[in-house]
């Protein structure tokens, strides 16, 4: 049986959803085209971490997404 969803877990959808459109797709957009930049350097020049870092932002949208699903408090 499915339990209907709390007032606060679709509050925090809500705030998700917000944060998803204003900052996750914008930044996810910018930071995956700059990886696809350095992602051919890491052998070459050694760019791991930043490659690495890049990776971690280029993926924001699918954290907010999820975090939206679950209903996840911001803090």
């Amino acid at each position: 049986m499915v339990s209907m969803a709390s007032c606060g877990c679709c509050f925090w959808g809500i705030v998700w959803l917000i944060v998803l459109l204003v900052i996750g797709w914008p930044l996810s957009i910018f930071l995956g085209g700059l990886y696809g930049f350095i992602a051919p350097l890491t052998a070459c020049v050694g760019l791991d971490r930043l490659a690495e870092l890049l990776m971690e932002g280029a993926n924001l949208g699918r954290t907010c997404a999820q975090n939206m699903r679950h209903g996840k408090p911001l803090c």
